[in-house]
């Protein structure tokens, strides 16, 4: 049996998790954004366990198990964005903060991804031939 989700998933949930990395290292580096080694650990090392897990499915589930773990990975990277960060009424809206333009960046970026990797999950699990009848 085949193993593992195509080519494409697996290098989109890579790209989706160095985004990630990359957006928890604003929240240290970006003064803006005023966030403790604290706080960060406190919703980090949950958040990369649990990415870790669904990442590992993506590497080693079979191809319907890891397009689903993909679709998941994308889709609570963008919604997650979403409601902590980027709506206007989120839980820490950068709009009410003052963020560097990086951190803007790395605030999108994960957020598109995410809907890319979420999309192209998505169009797998959809049987696109036609039947034959």
């Amino acid at each position: 049996m085949e193993r593992g989700a195509d080519r494409t998933l697996v290098l989109w949930s890579w790209i989706v998790l160095g985004l990630l990395a990359a957006h928890d290292v604003t929240h240290l580096a970006d003064d803006g954004l005023d966030t403790s080694p604290g706080q960060l650990a406190l919703v980090a090392v949950p958040q990369w366990l649990l990415l870790a897990a669904v990442m590992a499915i993506i590497l080693r589930g079979d191809p319907s198990q890891s397009r689903i773990a993909a679709l998941v990975l994308g889709l609570s990277v963008a919604v997650g964005f979403a409601a902590i960060h980027l709506l206007p009424v989120a839980l820490a809206a950068y709009w009410d903060l003052e963020p560097s333009g990086i951190s803007w960046v790395l605030a999108w970026l994960p957020t598109a991804a995410g809907l890319v990797l979420a999309v192209r999950a998505a169009a797998g699990t959809v049987d696109m031939r036609p039947s034959r009848g």
